[in-house]
């Protein structure tokens, strides 16, 4: 018998139904205990350990203190312990190597090479980790400069495909171009296509929806209609009443958007970089070059006008949407937590 712990950020601009933290619905798990550590620990020494953190690990907070001293303090018995921090990028900085096999040390690390470098600024605690989860294989090469491959799964980010899923009742409308997001998005693309769309197809309306500070971004842009804060199911009527899905990106491992849409039915335009061919293929998705507005916006004009295409595309969008739902991502994290 394995317990499972899992030390968790919620990510605040995620929806209920998305994000990585969702595992946790689908692998049964017990809260950490509190360990007398950090019940004890002054208030100085707590600052201090704080504070060296936070130099290094740009998103790292006192709870994620909390977690690492309570994980250090972990001295399994019987049964075996798994403690598996779900992004690695804002909680792992004191972590100590485990003594003992009953108890292993998980982190997903979702960033990828670059912002992980950016954010994180010391290798040092990987040496503790004894299983690392990437979410993107081109996160591998990078993290076997420091660690033995062996330690390093590729697993995909799982998908909530009994939420995210196609509507027959809701029409697609055809001239209608999705946008979501903000992380490592490509806005000056978005403004760029926009402006082609204009002079080409002024009829295709594209909705961004984003982030409220990145509004001004797109004002006075006719053909873009902005949207922020939207409640979740208004989302999920976006994706299954849009007919395609625009993801300009600066790089990427796993995307949340890309995910929801293809699971949504939509097929996507996105942009060749990054760990993005783990999650997309030619038959549900549209490959083009980094910073190729005019690719990008040919490829929707081409792909509208294509009823038979897009119809048969958007099949296979919600197919291979299907190979990354939480119930097979779950049993292949549970499968790496026996293996290590």
């Amino acid at each position: 018998m394995m317990k499972v712990h899992f030390l968790n950020v919620r990510t605040e601009h995620h929806s209920p139904h998305s994000g990585y933290d969702r595992l946790m619905d689908y692998i049964p798990h017990t809260p950490l205990p509190k360990s007398w550590r950090w019940k004890v620990m002054s208030e100085s020494t707590t600052r201090q350990l704080f504070n060296k953190a936070a130099s290094a690990v740009t998103w790292y907070g006192m709870h994620d203190l909390e977690s690492e001293t309570n994980t250090n303090k972990l001295k399994p018995w019987l049964q075996k312990h798994v403690c598996h921090f779900l992004y690695g990028e804002n909680s792992v900085f004191h972590i100590e190597k485990s003594a003992t096999n009953k108890k292993k040390i998980f982190v997903t690390f979702h960033q990828p090479p670059s912002a992980h470098q950016e954010f994180v600024r010391t290798r040092e605690p990987l040496k503790n980790i004894d299983g690392i989860i990437v979410v993107g294989t081109n996160q591998i090469p990078f993290f076997s400069q420091y660690v033995d491959q062996s330690r390093i799964f590729f697993v995909p980010h799982g998908i909530d495909t009994d939420f995210f899923k196609p509507n027959d009742s809701i029409k697609r409308n055809k001239r209608r171009i999705l946008f979501v997001g903000n992380w490592l998005r490509d806005f000056e693309i978005i403004k760029s296509v926009a402006e082609i769309l204009k002079r080409v197809k002024p009829e295709i309306l594209m909705e961004v929806v984003t982030l409220e500070r990145n509004r001004s971004i797109f004002e006075g842009i006719e053909n873009i209609k902005f949207y922020s804060g939207i409640p979740e199911n208004e989302l999920l009527a976006k994706y299954q009443s849009a007919s395609l899905l625009l993801m300009p990106m600066k790089d990427c491992t796993a995307n949340n958007s890309v995910l929801e849409g293809m699971a949504c039915g939509l097929p996507a335009i996105t942009t060749d970089i990054g760990g993005i061919r783990d999650y997309v293929d030619d038959k549900c998705a549209i490959l083009c070059k980094p910073g190729d507005a005019e690719m990008m916006a040919y490829a929707a004009i081409d792909l509208l006008g294509d009823t038979e295409r897009l119809v048969l595309m958007s099949k296979q969008a919600r197919k291979r949407a299907e190979m990354f739902s939480w119930h097979r991502v779950s049993e292949a994290i549970y499968k790496a937590y026996q293996k290590a």
